[in-house]
Order: C-alpha cells, then sequence, then structure tokens
C-alpha cells in the first residue's frame, strides 16, 4: 500500500499531461505551399503510426484518410454526399486517439467523420456537429428546427430537442453555445422568440 501511495503523484501527473497532450494535438504537420498549390498534411494521434492524412492538389481539392504505419499508404475517405472531392480539413483530437475531421460544404455547413483509433474504427460523415461527448460517442446535430442527440457510430437517435428558437433561424444559428458536460448532461445558450432573448439551460441526456 506504501508503495502505490508513492507511485499515485506519477499517475495523476501521468494523466493530466495525457489530458492536455490530448486538448494540445498540432494543428497539422504540412509540406508544400497549399493554397493553390500542393500539400500534404499529418495529424498525428497519440498512438504511435496512426493518424490522419491529407493530400491536396490544391486548399479546396484534397483527399482525407486515415493512417497506421506508413501515410502514403492511407485509407482514404469518400466524399460526402453531393461532394466529389473535399477541401483541407479541420481535424480536432477529441482525445488522444479520437478524432473527428470536419470539411466545409458551404456557409453554415459541415460534415464530419468520427476516427477511433485504438478500434480502427470510422463513421460515416455526419452533417452540421454542434457538439462531441467523446466519452459517450454521442454527438449534437443541427437538424433544421430540431437538435437532436445521435450515436456517432449508428446515427441512432437518442433524444430529439425542440425549442421556441428565434423567428428564422435554424436550431443551429440560435444556439449559441453548446456543450457536453462530465455528468451526462448537455448545456447549451440559445436565442428565444421573437425578442431574440438569450436562454442558458442544461438537459439530462441519456446514453442510449
Amino acid at each position: 500500500m506504501c508503495g502505490f501511495r508513492r507511485l499515485l503523484p506519477g499517475v495523476l501527473f501521468l494523466f493530466v499531461f495525457w489530458q492536455a497532450a490530448a486538448a494540445a494535438a498540432p494543428a497539422g504537420e504540412c509540406s508544400g505551399p497549399g493554397g493553390a498549390g500542393l500539400s500534404h498534411c499529418l495529424y498525428r494521434s497519440l498512438l504511435p503510426s496512426t493518424g490522419i492524412a491529407a493530400d491536396c492538389k490544391s486548399d479546396s481539392d484534397c483527399r482525407i484518410g486515415y493512417y497506421y504505419g506508413q501515410p502514403d499508404q492511407a485509407t482514404w475517405f469518400r466524399p460526402p454526399p453531393g461532394m466529389v472531392t473535399m477541401p483541407k480539413p479541420e481535424v480536432i483530437w477529441h482525445s488522444a486517439t479520437f478524432a473527428e475531421v470536419r470539411v466545409g460544404c458551404g456557409p453554415s455547413c459541415t460534415w464530419s467523420y468520427f476516427f477511433e483509433g485504438k478500434r480502427r474504427q470510422l463513421s460515416e460523415p455526419r452533417r452540421d456537429v454542434l457538439q462531441v461527448d467523446y466519452r459517450r460517442l454521442l454527438m449534437a446535430q443541427g437538424d433544421g428546427r430540431a437538435l437532436p442527440i445521435r450515436h456517432i457510430f449508428s446515427a441512432r437517435d437518442v433524444v430529439t430537442i425542440e425549442r421556441d428558437w428565434s423567428p428564422g433561424m435554424t436550431a443551429s444559428g440560435a444556439i449559441k453555445e453548446i456543450r457536453f458536460d462530465p455528468d451526462g448532461r448537455l448545456s447549451f445558450t440559445w436565442l428565444k422568440g421573437d425578442q431574440r432573448t438569450l436562454v442558458t439551460e442544461r438537459v439530462t441526456i441519456p446514453s442510449f
């Protein structure tokens, strides 16, 4: 027991370091001029030789994939519906091994792919994801006037939130802040009614 107590501070330090490293993952390591020119970018996870690659003819014409081992042997994503190629992605490491690969599809439009490095699991592209609970593999999506919470990999509905969003606004446009809290609740601030009153609330989100 005494030995465990001596080890405990070191274990806690490593846990805090791991969390900080995951949150501070670099935006990407890119070679080439980019812009209208060629570029090749790697977005590495904390797993050895694992991550996301973007091979671009220009910043608006890329192929994107995940890799194990050699980055030039990536498994390339299929473009989302209605797109032939993809722009350079934004890659968000929600944890050391769980990435969201986000690509733009126009004003107020995004597609997200989710990649789980340990299981080598890739989701289908998900439209207009506003926030992610990577621990429970849930996502909040803007879907017209509704805010559905769905499972990331199966897209199964968990719950759908509907409110008196301000007229003429979608749920995505009316929601100004949103986050999943560690206690399983969803906190969000939104514009209500004709007066566009700011309302903040927390709702419990079941896992299934």
